[in-house]
């Protein structure tokens, strides 16, 4: 008898175990499942990663870690730029907002008279880089957040 509670005891453990390791399936807001998060090209994140040293590194850091004290607001109320790895938020945006920022640049959305604070890169770069450059940003987080950005994505599709 001790032995079967002792064998039913581990086989709920595992079970429990397992549950718990196994990833749900990425739903939509309707409840139907996503298709699976993409794999990345690694000759697109690499022709990214060129793109992102040559023009954003010198703002965004060297490997995308963001400007220091990125969270602070300087004396004019701007946001010094923020890092594209899985520190910062860049995985919150779907890849049209990304895009929509990289070829427009971004200013404070409460101040639209201020300057940019990001510079547009549309008529310097070509839309295959800026897409590159997503790819990129995607192969520096982490699974968990390119499953929550692939969500963002999907949902920029739907109905």
């Amino acid at each position: 008898m001790q032995v079967h509670l002792v064998r039913f005891g581990v086989f709920i453990v595992m079970l429990s175990m397992v549950a718990c390791t196994a990833p749900a399936p990425l739903t939509n807001p309707q409840g139907t499942p996503l298709p699976p998060v993409p794999t990345l090209d690694g000759t697109q994140v690499n022709r990214g990663r060129q793109v992102y040293q040559a023009n954003c590194g010198s703002c965004h850091g060297a490997k995308a870690e963001g400007a220091p004290n990125w969270k602070k607001p300087d004396a004019q109320g701007n946001y010094p730029p923020p890092p594209h790895d899985d520190s910062g938020h860049t995985w919150h945006h779907s890849d049209r907002v990304l895009y929509e920022i990289m070829r427009d640049g971004f200013r404070d959305p409460l101040r639209p008279d201020a300057p940019l604070n990001m510079p547009a890169f549309g008529s310097k770069l070509s839309d295959a880089d800026l897409r590159a450059v997503i790819v990129y940003f995607k192969s520096l987080w982490s699974r968990e957040h390119r499953e929550f950005q692939w969500e963002r994505i999907v949902e920029d599709f739907s109905p």
